[in-house]
């Protein structure tokens, strides 16, 4: 009986490990989002040294937002092979609190496509502060900001730039090296 016992948790284990690896290629692809404080995005930003960051502050209830966010995975997929990581920071919260639903954020992400970091400011009242010192001034939504390779922000929407224009500012930060 003991034989019989250690023989099915060995193929059960076997089994679920090759699932998992089954599994790893679907997930290649998946889009993961993130309910963060100010500090934790912080940390993700410092982690990108080395990349130029280009952040978009959006919310599913801005229309405007929702209407430039397939430019921000356009984006992504132009560049990210030579060193552009795209983040998406989600003000949902930023509105009407009782109206939030991360599964319309999860959703809106997953259709779009938007396999980079995304995250959902957790408090965005509490936060403001870091969050402007961090980004500006990203309450007027839509707003980008792009950080240079060594973290430094070289860039915010408040100049306005096109499409054209801001491909340029990226082809350039991305040539620096």
């Amino acid at each position: 009986m003991l034989l019989r016992t250690l023989a099915a948790a060995t193929l059960f284990t076997l089994a679920a490990v090759v699932g998992t690896a089954a599994d790893e290629p679907a997930k290649a692809g998946a889009v993961d989002v993130t309910e963060a404080r100010a500090a934790d995005i912080q940390k993700a930003f410092a982690g990108q040294k080395g990349k130029v960051v280009l952040v978009d502050c959006w919310a599913t209830w801005c229309a405007p937002c929702v209407k430039k966010f397939p430019h921000l995975v356009e984006l992504h997929k132009k560049y990210a092979d030579k060193g552009l990581v795209c983040v998406s920071l989600s003000m949902d919260k930023y509105g009407d609190e009782d109206e939030y639903k991360k599964d319309k954020v999860v959703k809106f992400l997953t259709d779009k496509g938007a396999t980079f970091p995304n995250f959902i400011v957790a408090d965005p009242k509490k936060d403001e502060e870091a969050l402007v010192k961090l980004l500006g001034d990203y309450t007027a939504i839509p707003y980008m900001v792009m950080f240079d390779r060594e973290g430094k922000k070289v860039w915010t929407s408040d100049e306005k730039l096109d499409d054209e224009k801001l491909a340029k500012l990226i082809e350039e930060q991305l040539a620096k090296k």
